[in-house]
């Protein structure tokens, strides 16, 4: 429980680097969130054919960030909003490996499926331990 206070607390915290969380996928796809020590929030959406039989696409989406707790939300400026869970321990098994590290576990979207948030939890990349 500590822990968890711990990284919601840092999470929250008035820092001067943006905190960044990453998506591991087996797939031609990624997702990034960048939320700011004031208050900006921004996904990245990269998607990919591995052979190049088509166009990559990269999307942004922008917004504002604010935590609750151990529940961020990030209000888009679509006006759709995205909740996640702050977690200590965000099982790496989703992406075929043991371990764990600190990340964000979605609670609900506003946003439609092609982002694929339901499908990839994001790591907080100053921890996150890819490989062997």
């Amino acid at each position: 429980m500590w822990l968890l206070l711990a990284a919601a607390a840092s999470a929250s915290a008035a820092v001067s680097e943006p905190l960044h969380y990453k998506s591991v996928t087996e797939t031609e796809y990624a997702i990034e969130l960048v939320l700011e020590s004031n208050g900006p929030a921004h996904f990245t959406f990269d998607l990919w054919e591995a052979d190049d039989s088509a166009p990559a696409s990269h999307e942004e989406l922008a917004g504002t960030w604010a935590q609750q707790g151990s529940r961020i939300t990030i209000n888009l400026a679509s006006g759709a909003n995205v909740t996640y869970q702050l977690v200590q321990c965000l099982s790496y098994q989703e992406f075929g490996q043991t371990g764990c590290s600190p990340g964000l576990k979605l609670v609900n979207s506003g946003l439609s499926a092609h982002y694929g948030l339901q499908r990839f939890g994001l790591w907080d990349a100053r921890f996150l331990r890819v490989g062997p």
